[in-house]
């Protein structure tokens, strides 16, 4: 049959053209290219620490909303102290937590440095951490009402409007909150039994909730009435507070602000001063980088400026400034909620410090490799460069 076959005047297979053969090549060569792209792009990253896949790390950090600043500092971060996994850091609060006092503890070994330096790091981290922490995308939900711890705070929104309260009662048959005064003499209580009301409360991890639901009834509890709601099942996190709070129950002395205008020619300035002689003591009961809730003998009115003086629990004097933003009336006494408007970096720092528990790491975090002397921590231009303000003034 083949020597048949090698007579025959014709070919059976065309013979292949030059210019289709160098066409093959390259789509061969495209697929073969695109496979080790795949493979590239889709390999696991090492567990060896510090190592970690940059595009990844730059995706997820694009989804929580980081600045190139941010980003930058962040991988810094993980170079100098080598992080294993840092990629679960963005996704997940404890390895956040660990990530980030590993950084501290690193930090506070930096002689080198200087404290107006250290104080703008320890700002960047603790500025991580609040923007991770309010941008992490899990979803929260609460079974049912009636898992409420008492005294937390809440809002109640109605026709009559905002009141903030505290949860004085939880019982199977329904929610307890202190009931503000009515705005009607003639009427003991402000709602109807039937009436819907919204409720609003903030969790410590700084989760927001709100919900619909009924009045049930009015009793008196400790001698102030308490206003009970139905209970609700279900609750899904609205949104979230842009920082933590945490409780911390120690005394604190706070002073009036005034506003005193002068008027040079046809110039009028404003200026804040501490009024000492209105001197008010009383009890931090919360807080967080943005403001406090302080329980008072003679609570101020609403919009009032004032100045707040008070110690950490490691210690640490603070001061800052504020404007009381509500009241929450309680037996004789009131619970005000400060919000702060001009607070210096070094005491943001010691109340973030507070809050987050950063400056003293567990102790497996102690025994961190040394990097070496020429690290990017060791540059105070270089913390110069990523240096931010503290707070407005008032």
């Amino acid at each position: 049959m083949l020597p048949l076959l090698q007579r025959m005047p014709f070919q059976i297979f065309e013979k292949p053209d030059a210019s289709q053969n160098i066409v093959l090549y390259i789509v061969i060569g495209v697929v073969l290219a695109g496979v080790g792209l795949w493979a590239f792009l889709h390999k696991p990253p090492s567990m060896k620490p510090g190592h970690y896949s940059r595009r990844l790390l730059h995706k997820r950090a694009r989804r929580l909303k980081l600045s190139k600043v941010q980003v930058h500092f962040l991988e810094t971060i993980i170079r100098q102290i080598k992080f294993v996994d840092p990629l679960r850091a963005l996704e997940n609060n404890t390895a956040l937590d660990r990530l980030l006092r590993q950084a501290m503890h690193y930090l506070q070994q930096k002689d080198e440095l200087s404290e107006s330096d250290k104080e703008v790091y320890k700002s960047m981290i603790y500025d991580l951490k609040q923007h991770i922490e309010a941008n992490l995308d899990a979803s929260k939900v609460i079974a049912t009402t009636s898992l409420l711890p008492l005294h937390a705070h809440m809002t109640i929104r109605s026709l009559l409007g905002s009141f903030p309260t505290q949860i004085i009662s939880n019982i199977p048959e329904g929610l307890g909150l202190l009931c503000p005064h009515s705005s009607d003499p003639e009427k003991r209580h402000p709602w109807p039994k039937g009436e819907e009301l919204s409720l609003m409360f903030v969790r410590d991890d700084g989760a927001i909730f709100s919900y619909k639901t009924h009045v049930l009834s009015y009793k008196t509890i400790g001698g102030n009435i308490a206003v009970f709601t139905e209970h609700v099942k279900n609750l899904k996190q609205v949104q979230k507070r842009h920082t933590k709070r945490r409780d911390i129950g120690k005394p604190a002395v706070c002073y009036l602000v005034n506003i005193v205008e002068s008027k040079v020619r046809r110039k009028v300035t404003r200026q804040a001063v501490v009024n000492t002689a209105q001197k008010h003591l009383g009890t931090l009961q919360d807080i967080s980088a943005g403001g406090c809730s302080m329980q008072l003998h003679s609570p101020l009115p609403a919009g009032s400026l004032v100045k707040l003086d008070f110690e950490t629990s490691h210690g640490q004097p603070v001061s800052v400034y504020g404007k009381v933003k509500g009241i929450t009336a309680v037996s004789k006494r009131g619970i005000v909620h400060i919000q702060f408007t001009s607070v210096s970096r070094h005491n943001l720092n010691e109340i973030r410090e507070y809050v987050y528990e950063y400056a003293n790491p567990d102790k497996r975090f102690s025994a961190m490799d040394d990097a070496d002397s020429d690290s990017e921590f060791s540059h105070p231009q270089a913390a110069r460069n990523f240096g931010h303000g503290g707070a407005s003034g008032l």
